[in-house]
């Protein structure tokens, strides 16, 4: 089985099985106005879409997600700009065009799982493993992986696929993921599990 031998506090998945059938990509925040307000968005981007077209073509799942604002009446003023975005606001735009076969969803705020159908599709296509990655790190993808190792995800979080607010909260999103032995799950770059997935499997090799 194969593992991603230098992802921190453990190597990833924590059972040795690096099925990409049961692997989804998840890109949180990935939206416009997401990725105004975030340091590095297009570095993350080049690094985002260079996974996730390495993962589409061993038949893992790419799931984008879109985080609503609050109904107008608890959010912004009227006239100005909402955040998270709304549908119909330039921010709500997706910051890359989905392929035929990845999934988009949406969330009813910051948190992806939240008042959305994201853990009935994953669990409908039988993924147990999230990569994740985004925009807006320490809000969208950090409250995103701690609901999804709450439902029993189990977590690698690329430290080069996110693009934080702030560097600092940033930093401190990723070193709380490893607290406990890995609390939330697993932090590894983006090489990290492109050179894993790359290897041949145990049956490959002997053949």
């Amino acid at each position: 089985m194969t593992v991603l031998d230098s992802t921190v506090p453990y190597p990833w998945p924590y059972d040795g099985c690096l099925d990409p059938g049961r692997m989804a990509l998840v890109v949180a925040g990935a939206q416009a106005g997401w990725a105004a307000r975030s340091s590095r968005a297009a570095d993350v981007a080049t690094v985002l879409l260079t996974v996730a077209g390495e993962l589409r073509s061993i038949g893992a799942l790419i799931v984008v997600v879109r985080h609503g604002a609050v109904p107008r009446g608890r959010g912004a003023a009227p006239g100005r700009t909402s955040f998270p975005p709304q549908p119909g606001e330039d921010g709500w735009r997706l910051t890359f065009s989905p392929r035929p076969t990845d999934i988009v969803v949406d969330a009813a705020g910051i948190n992806g799982f939240h008042g959305g159908p994201l853990d009935d599709v994953l669990r409908a296509k039988g993924v147990d493993r999230l990569v994740l990655g985004g925009f807006g790190h320490e809000a969208a993808v950090d409250s995103t992986m701690r609901s999804a190792n709450d439902r029993g995800y189990e977590c690698l979080i690329l430290s080069d696929g996110v693009a934080p607010f702030d560097e600092d909260l940033g930093a401190h999103a990723l070193s709380s993921v490893t607290m406990s032995g890995g609390i939330f799950g697993a932090v590894g770059t983006s090489a990290d599990l492109l050179s894993a997935l790359r290897q041949p499997t145990e049956l490959e090799a002997v053949s």
